[in-house]
């Protein structure tokens, strides 16, 4: 056999092997071939068994201790965004509906689009008859009150997304920038996607379950029962990148009053409904955020963006239900039991063999299947006794960039 048709035998070889290692890096990473986004319509909690995140030896067992038996939601976990690691968790990485916390990623894509120049905080948004139809004054979710018709600014909208948690503001902004519902839920997974999340579920881009929405605005493949998921650990992930990248969100959940439509007939107050904000009835100092969520499968769900020990920090609670005891419940009063816990444990962050909740981005996995087909690739060429000339670039690298060459 010639060198050149050993050449032609290894890219071959390189190019089927790419795509067998990416079978066995990551689940999503097969998906992403076909679909570029993961597969939504399954339920995970009923077919798939979540190992346990695993907790240090060292960690101190009184913290333990102290959460199991002062903690009530279904899931919590509070993250140090500085290194990414688990301070304190229970079932982080197991995805539950997220209901109205969603909105956060709406707001993501919002501030994208005014980065990208598609809108601008000023740019006035007249709505569609089916926001007042099916949002507006739908006596099953939250909202703002929108009129069709009526012009409302990018700016305004944010804020009665953020304050009220408007159902009907999330879909305006959301369908202004991609025409429809269907279509601003399918840019949301590709983003989620691209920052490697793979075990999540989203339908709407206000977190509203498809069973109070007409079907045509459902998405294809989902039903009457599809609502968004996600696990604890992902949505403090998912608020990370969002608030880091457009810290402008916290601008505005910070704030305790903002008045909406100011000047015109539809002129309203809204009032922070975040009770951790320092002054409110739960409020500590360092608190800056973020945003609440309920539906009657998600129970109360909070995510909060803070300072703690001088450290930022984010901790999300989950699944908080009505107790049998009556005791009223609050998600306000579980994460000030979750981070007054740890104020205790300035350096809990330096633990060794504390977990995660970082992923590998798309960009990040393509670059180690890259990696691994080139190692693959070397390998064979040092078994073939095929030596380079050219030992500055990549052998995989130059035989794809002269492949059509190569095969003439």
């Amino acid at each position: 056999m010639s060198v050149k048709q050993k050449l032609r035998n290894l890219v071959l070889s390189s190019i089927l092997s790419m795509s067998v290692l990416s079978v066995g890096l990551t689940a999503s990473a097969q998906v992403e071939n076909i679909t570029k986004i993961p597969n939504l319509s399954k339920d995970m909690q009923e077919i798939t068994q979540y190992e346990a995140i695993e907790t240090p030896e060292n960690y101190p067992q009184e913290l333990l201790d102290w959460y199991a038996s002062n903690i009530d939601a279904r899931s919590y976990v509070v993250v140090d965004t500085e290194t990414n690691k688990i301070l304190a968790q229970q079932e982080a990485n197991v995805p539950y509906p997220i209901a109205s916390m969603s909105k956060v990623m709406a707001m993501y894509m919002v501030y994208k689009a005014i980065d990208e120049g598609k809108l601008a905080l000023d740019t006035k948004i007249t709505i569609p008859q089916e926001i007042e139809d099916y949002f507006s004054f739908n006596p099953e979710m939250s909202a703002v009150g929108l009129y069709a018709g009526e012009e409302y600014s990018v700016e305004d909208l944010i804020h009665g997304v953020m304050f009220l948690s408007g159902n009907d503001a999330t879909s305006a902004l959301l369908w202004e920038i991609y025409g429809s519902e269907q279509a601003a839920v399918q840019a949301i997974r590709v983003q989620l996607t691209d920052w490697g999340f793979t075990n999540f579920e989203f339908y709407t881009v206000s977190g509203i379950p498809n069973l109070y929405l007409p079907e045509e605005l459902w998405i294809e493949g989902s039903n009457e029962n599809s609502e968004n998921k996600m696990s604890a650990a992902d949505v403090a992930l998912m608020s990370q990148y969002v608030v880091e990248t457009y810290p402008a969100l916290l601008d505005i959940t910070s704030k305790y009053e903002y008045v909406f439509a100011e000047g015109t007939e539809n002129e309203q107050v809204f009032y922070t409904t975040n009770l951790l904000l320092d002054g409110q009835a739960y409020g500590r100092e360092g608190i800056t955020g973020l945003k609440s969520g309920m539906t009657d499968a998600a129970g109360l769900n909070f995510v909060s963006t803070s300072t703690e020990n001088g450290r930022k920090v984010i901790a999300v609670v989950m699944g908080l239900f009505d107790r049998e005891d009556g005791l009223e419940v609050t998600t306000y009063w579980e994460t000030e039991i979750l981070l007054d816990a740890l104020l205790d444990y300035p350096d809990l962050y330096q633990l060794e063999g504390l977990a995660s909740n970082k992923h590998l981005t798309r960009e990040e996995r393509e670059a180690e299947l890259a990696k691994l087909s080139e190692e693959k690739a070397q390998a064979e060429l040092a078994e073939q006794g095929i030596e380079l000339e050219n030992r500055r670039d990549s052998p995989v690298t130059n035989f794809m960039r002269n492949l059509f060459n190569i095969f003439q």
